[in-house]
């Protein structure tokens, strides 16, 4: 894709880095002349409408976050097959690329930039957005120290069961949660875990797990304790160490319980009562250590694979629950295994035995009576469970209650069913259960979208106020465009009949506005012409007619604004037609005049002056601002000729020149020598002006 541009506008500079879902490109935005990154998807996902559906919706979510240690999004579209995202272009490094330069960062360097990546997933968590993918590839690092997250949005995109068509997908290996391990909920906390793996590779320049496939990896996060940091670098502070076991807890409702708490724990971190604390541990650690958990299948992946973003199938088999063993030896074998006799029972102990007996006796005894005499008293009825899979929560709910069922429901984040329906239920369609037993369903908790209107043709300020009151954002983008009025909105994105969700969606319009109009020379152009050019390019000719000795009738003698001027449609222009030289009257027949003596002629005086005048006239030359812009030179000679050079031409100046300039042409004109002058730009005639005479 090198040199292309993309929607009239990204032009495409260099490859900067890429995945296996997409590449990301170094762009300049010839709008807003800036660079900008541009990550375009790979084009074996362009032709899955679901995917390309979340993908789009996903990214347009992650414009909703503002904040400094966030890569800001701009822009997401497509072209064709084209879907791409345009953002945020950071110079510097990823952390990950920092870890492998220097190793062990120092401990203030890695509390400056792990603080700086809580604040990002705090407000991401705010905007009720999961990464799901935090590593440190994903952590940009600039020149000045500032650490950016990078992949909001994208880490759900590909969460999204239609990508792979696999019914599941987790992060990065190395760093994903057990919970999106074994296919499960993904929460906010899933975020904590991943960021207690990067706090461990930043401190001690390793990663916890290791292993020849991304199943070894999964299963030691699964069912392995993170090795202690300290092992590795030993000076470093016990309260960092305790951070991130607290953070990497096997079970999530165990860990902190939001990334705010745990930025407030990092922030005393370096206290010096904390140095030295007591190491962080669960009172129950033995429960974490033999819960069985489903995983994910055993692919065989490279090792340049691991660090990727992998997918599994639905069809998870599950690791056998390691056995129990108590360490109470009445479990095992009798404590006395030598043929010694037993002790004999006191008499007292025989008396109670004999109590317990009667008393469990009188009890099974009335319990039985019971079941005999009154069954119904404790006769419950089953009932059948319907299936309501795939049908609004409300409907689902009264089912269920008709039939003296207990309801709760829980949401999660599903593509299967349209929100606010249910995508499974925990008690088995058919199944028999007692009334007043227990369903959960699982209810898809995602926004319900709105079909974007088409707002095309109106004019923007009407379009921003439509879409701003569905509780839409609107940015405005203009084009210059002369086949439509000013103001009208020429395209937006998303397109109309898009489903998008209100308050999560930025609406961009584009609209026209007037295009620049460079006016040409029309001096010296016949009046015809000159009203056809001008009701082309839509300006509006105002002719005045003026008589001239040096211009034939019929042609323009000037005009204003000058040649090269940039002026807009629908202005005004000045032309001055030539009406051609001014008709001589025929001198009156002559008279006999009275006789009078004639006098003598009076004799001129030799010495007398010839009669002359001056003219200053203000020529300019204009440069439009796109070319001002670009840096343009234009060359300029202005030759002039007068009574004081005898009619002869003379330079007046000759220079190159990047911007408008006026100038200040002196004309001396007599009885014999008219005044005039001639513009040339880069060598060519672009003015000449009219003859300054005495009269």
């Amino acid at each position: 894709m090198l040199g292309q541009r993309i929607a009239d506008r990204y032009q495409i500079l260099e490859t900067i880095g890429g995945g296996g879902m997409a590449n990301v490109y170094l762009a300049l935005d010839v709008i807003l002349d800036r660079h900008v990154a541009v990550k375009v998807l790979q084009p074996q996902f362009s032709e899955d409408e679901q995917f390309i559906k979340r993908f789009r919706r996903e990214a347009q979510a992650a414009t909703s976050l503002n904040h400094p240690n966030v890569v800001n999004i701009y822009d997401v579209g497509e072209e064709g097959n084209t879907y791409y995202i345009v953002m945020e272009y950071v110079r510097g490094l990823t952390l990950k690329e920092l870890i492998q330069q220097e190793g062990p960062l120092k401990t203030e360097r890695v509390l400056d930039l792990f603080k700086q990546m809580m604040a990002a997933i705090s407000h991401a968590h705010a905007n009720q957005i999961i990464h799901r993918d935090i590593k440190p590839h994903n952590i940009l690092v600039s020149e000045d120290g500032v650490a950016k997250v990078a992949d909001f949005g994208i880490a759900r995109a590909i969460s999204s069961a239609t990508i792979t068509h696999t019914n599941s997908v987790m992060g990065s290996v190395h760093y994903l949660s057990p919970e999106q391990a074994r296919g499960g909920h993904v929460t906010y906390r899933s975020d904590i875990y991943s960021l207690g793996i990067v706090l461990y590779e930043m401190v001690t320049g390793t990663l916890p797990f290791k292993g020849d496939t991304a199943v070894s990896i999964a299963i030691k996060h699964l069912q392995s304790e993170i090795p202690s940091a300290k092992t590795i670098v030993p000076e470093l502070p016990q309260s960092i160490e305790n951070v991130i076991r607290q953070a990497t807890i096997k079970d999530p409702e165990k860990r902190y319980p939001t990334v705010t708490e745990m930025e407030e724990d990092v922030e005393t971190v370096l206290d010096p009562e904390r140095l030295n604390e007591p190491m962080f541990t669960l009172m129950d650690e033995e429960d974490e250590k033999t819960k069985a958990i489903p995983i994910i299948r055993d692919e065989q992946l490279s090792e340049d694979d691991i660090d990727k973003t992998i997918e599994v199938t639905s069809s998870q088999p599950t690791i056998p629950p390691t056995p129990i063993i108590s360490k109470d030896k009445k479990m095992g074998q009798p404590q006395n295994q030598g043929p010694s006799e037993p002790p004999q029972p006191s008499k007292k102990k025989k008396r109670w035995l004999w109590g317990i007996l009667i008393t469990l006796f009188l009890v099974l005894g009335s319990a039985v009576a019971a079941l005999v005499l009154f069954p119904n008293l404790f006769y419950v009825a089953e009932v059948e469970v319907p299936d309501v899979v795939g049908k609004p929560f409300e409907e689902a709910e009264e089912d269920l209650l008709r039939l003296n069922l207990m309801v709760e429901r829980e949401e999660i984040e599903t593509e299967e069913v349209d929100p606010g329906h249910v995508a499974r239920q925990s008690q088995r369609a058919g199944s028999k259960v007692k009334e007043q037993s227990r369903v959960i369903l699982y209810v898809n908790g995602q926004e319900e979208g709105i079909e974007l209107d088409d707002v095309t043709g109106l004019p923007v300020d009407r379009a921003e106020e439509l879409l701003s009151d569905q509780g839409f954002t609107v940015e405005r983008i203009e084009r210059e465009d002369s086949s439509e009025a000013p103001g009208i909105v020429l395209d937006q994105r998303p397109n109309a009949g898009e489903l998008v969700l209100a308050g999560e969606t930025t609406i961009y319009l584009t609209y026209a506005v007037q295009s620049d109009i460079r006016l040409r020379n029309l001096e010296g152009e016949r009046e015809e012409a000159v009203k056809e050019y001008l009701n082309e390019v839509g300006l509006n000719g105002r002719f005045q007619e003026e008589y001239s000795d040096t211009v034939d009738e019929g042609l323009v003698i000037r005009q204003s604004p000058g040649a090269f001027t940039s002026v807009r449609a629908g202005d005004d222009v000045q032309i001055i037609v030539s009406r051609g030289p001014r008709e001589v009257q025929p001198p009156p027949e002559p008279t006999e005049p009275p006789e009078t003596p004639q006098e003598p002629d009076p004799q001129p005086e030799e010495d007398s002056e010839p009669v002359t005048k001056q003219y200053d006239v203000n020529q300019p030359v204009d440069v439009s601002e796109e070319d001002q812009a670009a840096g343009n030179e234009y060359a300029i000679r202005i030759v002039y000729r007068d009574a004081t050079t005898e009619g002869s031409d003379q330079v007046f100046v000759e220079e190159s020149i990047s911007e408008t300039k006026i100038y200040s042409i002196p004309l001396e004109v007599s009885e014999t020598y008219p005044g005039s002058f001639d513009v040339y730009v880069n060598e060519t005639l672009a003015h000449s002006s009219k003859q300054y005479t005495i009269d």
